[in-house]
């Protein structure tokens, strides 16, 4: 028997095997005659002190250093989407939280649009209820930082279970925390949000086909709360690499795999039913959007040049807005850069550990930086081909997320293997120093070399040479601290060390560009900015910002990160509008309405056409004077949100758009109507009078008088949710001026109302509440499973004792 309760070597042996066992991997794959192991049963180096408590402590200073005047409350994000698409997103999603509705449409962009259907406003994300309970200035950024942490705990979880080995799994969380693609994250609440749930996805879903029980419970609320999120591409990367590692398992195995696709499957499915409330609506407007399966474009690909990033972070970059570093014609990240000590240890990896899973990852990391390069890496091009459904995508450079979350499970593995390989092998050391040293320098050299002798327009040599020395000293320093940190003596300098390498991994990334999420004093995002009289509203009118302003919008910096936001904000640029509550023509989503977005279109570039009549028709009070950015010209020819009375005229869609461009287009008194509804509507061009007219988000109420039937139009975008009636019985809402609302009255005086009722997202809904009630039910069941099982073994005991 062990004094003190200490495990015996064989016991600890035992567990460690089963450990192996429990990641799915086969016990060939667990090396247990390891040379680095002592008679204690311990590796070389004392990693065991990292626990999970300890790395979370080191993660979350970590976070507060890089961004302590956000996490304080006196700065926040403002730069790029977070200050155009997410803050104003979370912001209307708050306001209609607090007038107790759920956002399920928007009226103030695109002349209306769906927006809990977006998926990426996060209104069904339980999370969100962070910022909607607290000061969104302030809650919101760190939203983004506590997704951050959750992301790099999950991968410090993700990697220990796969690696057995504490530090590794400490160096990969920091990595997958840092890297240049995650802090760029920073920017997407509901991207950081799915990012921050991937590892955990990834390893509790793997643990649920393998054991069952409780992780199947766990596996399916991690694998909802990243659905909910929003952000297809990872969730669909996240998703592929678990199908891929059930796949090899079942293969290599060849043991329990009907048990282990039975697991997957009901995982798969109950993360479905739970999210039923958010992908029903979203694939019904993806139906509907202006996306297909042709809609995916080469555009904002991985440069030619692109895999030096790795090495060189500023390589054929320039500096654009806020002095963010962006590579040539891709502007969705400003880094991917994951450490070239990170890079090497991968390799290592992938060439000395010989398992499935590194395998596995390698493959991975590698399809998809050859994928992001888009069609000039030709593969791309093959896989739309082959599987038209990557057609809805867009942006190639998305695909290099995926290789972001494998190499720092690379490179823990490359650890691992240092850790238990090194001691006393000092020869094969040193020469593995030199290649792991020589060789990246070298490359890191040549491409400063071609940099220097070959550069692009906007190149800063300068600049881009310093960052890679930097880039140089880091990662000699990390490799020549790495050994160290395995063979000093006392544990005391071993922990040091170890600390000292995860600060130098932070420290390289927070370096490794200029900063890429600049901050901006909190009163940047004060509601109530800009004035306007007469004000426009719903259903009263609608502002415009004219192509020109537009477009300098996009391209425009200011030097000082307020006066940028600020300015932008007075322009009503991108979704600016929606904190000032004042609908706009255009606006900044991933789906749009098919056919309001046409028609909106037509007013910006490419076409960028010049229709007086047609921005009359869609309510514009207010537009961009000419040569200006930030005033506005009062229009006083504009029609009211509600019309009546106008001659039908039934057109197919063609002809209806080419219509609404045409110089004599008169929606005062005509108005275009679909082909089928000709033997349905019987209303002429007639006298009638609007009496009152009354909106909100999701109703609108009007009293009309008319002289005989007649048409009401109403200029607010058409879709399929909307539902009209007259004087409470229902009646047909017609698709009216190819994208629009129309309703039939009969001759008298009438109340219309339209409602949104949304009966798709409300069947969703009960979907996703039964699969909760049964998913509970279940987990509660297997909870007290055990406790039964003791109590029943307590009675026979006792049985057992009596008789005796």
């Amino acid at each position: 028997m062990q004094p003190n309760g200490e495990d015996s070597p064989g016991r600890e042996l035992a567990r460690d095997v089963a450990a192996a066992a429990d990641s799915g991997a086969p016990n060939r794959h667990f090396d247990t005659s390891d040379p680095a192991r002592t008679k204690k049963g311990k590796t070389s180096g004392d990693t065991e002190w990292l626990t999970p408590g300890r790395f979370a402590c080191i993660l979350a200073a970590c976070i507060f250093a890089a961004y302590p005047e956000v996490a304080l409350g006196v700065r926040t994000f403002f730069f790029r989407d977070f200050g155009y698409f997410g803050y104003p997103l979370a912001f209307h999603h708050r306001e209609s939280f607090w007038r107790c509705e759920i956002p399920l449409w928007n009226p103030l962009s695109e002349c209306g649009l769906p927006f809990l259907a977006q998926w990426n406003t996060l209104v069904l994300y339980p999370g969100s209820i962070f910022y909607l309970l607290l000061p969104l200035s302030w809650s919101l950024g760190v939203f983004c930082l506590l997704h951050q942490f959750l992301g790099g705990l999950g991968m410090y979880f993700l990697a220990t279970h796969w690696t057995q080995n504490r530090f590794a799994a400490c160096a990969a969380g920091v990595v997958f925390a840092f890297n240049g693609l995650g802090l760029n994250c920073l920017m997407w609440p509901n991207n950081i949000a799915a990012l921050g749930w991937m590892p955990w996805v990834v390893m509790q879903v793997e643990r649920a086909w393998n054991d069952g029980g409780r992780h199947t419970s766990l596996a399916v609320v991690f694998g909802t709360l990243q659905m909910l999120a929003g952000a297809p591409e990872i969730i669909l990367f996240t998703w592929t690499v678990l199908a891929v590692l059930l796949a090899t398992q079942m293969l290599s195995l060849r043991q329990k795999n009907r048990l282990y696709l039975k697991r997957f499957l009901a995982v798969v499915l109950l993360v479905t039913g739970l999210a039923a409330a958010q992908l029903l609506p979203f694939l019904d407007l993806l139906a509907h959007s202006q996306r297909d399966t042709s809609y995916a474009q080469s555009s904002w690909s991985m440069p030619g040049t692109g895999w030096a990033n790795f090495l060189v972070p500023l390589f054929h970059c320039f500096s654009a807005n806020q002095g963010v570093f962006f590579q040539y014609e891709q502007w969705w990240t400003s880094s991917y850069y994951v450490g070239v000590q990170t890079l090497v240890l991968a390799l290592l990896a992938a060439w000395r550990v010989r398992e499935r899973r590194v395998l596995l990852l390698a493959a991975f990391a590698v399809l998809s930086v050859v994928l992001a390069l888009g069609d000039n890496g030709y593969a791309y091009q093959w896989l739309r081909q082959a599987v038209p459904q990557f057609g809805w995508l867009r942006y190639p450079i998305k695909f290099v997320t995926l290789a972001v979350f494998c190499f720092p499970l690379l490179a823990a593995y490359g650890v691992r293997w240092i850790q238990r390989h090194m001691p006393g092998r000092a020869g094969f050391y040193v020469r593995w120093v030199f290649a792991g040293w020589a060789g990246p320098l070298a490359l890191m050299a040549g491409l400063l070399w071609f940099a220097r002798h070959y550069p692009y327009q906007w190149d800063e040599w300068q600049q881009t040479k310093q960052n890679a020395a930097i880039r140089a000293i880091f990662f000699m320093s990390f490799l020549a601290l790495l050994p160290a940190a395995f063979q000093a003596r006392q544990s005391r300098l071993q922990r040091l060390l170890q600390i000292a390498l995860v600060f130098l991994m932070w420290l390289d990334f927070m370096t490794h560009a200029p900063r890429q999420n600049p901050t901006v004093q909190r009163a940047a995002f004060d509601p109530g900015l800009l004035r306007l009289s007469p004000t426009p509203g719903h259903g009263v009118s609608r502002a415009m910002i004219g192509p020109d302003a537009d477009m300098k919008f996009r391209t425009a910096s200011v030097r000082e990160g307020i006066s940028h936001y600020i300015g932008n904000r007075l322009g009503l640029f991108s979704n600016c509008n929606l904190l000032e509550d004042i609908p706009k023509v255009n606006g900044f989503f991933s789906l749009y309405l098919r056919e309001a977005h046409q028609v909106c279109s037509l007013l910006y570039p490419p076409v960028n056409a010049n229709l007086p009549r047609l921005t009359d028709f869609l309510n514009v009070s207010h537009i961009t004077a000419r040569g200006k950015l930030f005033e506005w010209e009062l229009q006083t020819n504009y029609l009211p949100f509600v019309t009546a009375g106008q001659r039908p005229s039934f057109e197919n869609e063609t002809n209806t758009l080419r219509a609404l461009t045409a110089p004599d287009f008169s929606p005062r008194r005509v108005v275009y109507l679909p082909v089928e509804a000709r033997p349905f509507v019987t209303a002429g061009e007639t006298s009638v009078r609007i009496e009152a007219s009354r909106f909100s988000d999701h109703r609108g109420e009007i009293i009309v008088e008319a002289s005989a039937p007649a048409l009401v139009v109403v200029s607010q975008a058409h879709q399929r949710p909307w539902k009209a009636s007259v004087d409470g019985q229902r009646a047909r809402l017609w698709r009216a001026n190819y994208a629009f609302q129309a309703v039939e009255v009969p001759a008298g005086r009438h109340e219309v109302r339209l409602v949104y009722r949304d009966t798709l997202f409300h069947s969703a809904t009960l979907v996703s509440i039964t699969t909760l009630a049964g998913l509970l039910i279940s987990s509660f069941g297997r909870f007290r499973a055990p406790a039964n099982v003791e109590r029943l073994e307590q009675a026979q005991s006792v049985a057992q004792n009596q008789v005796a």
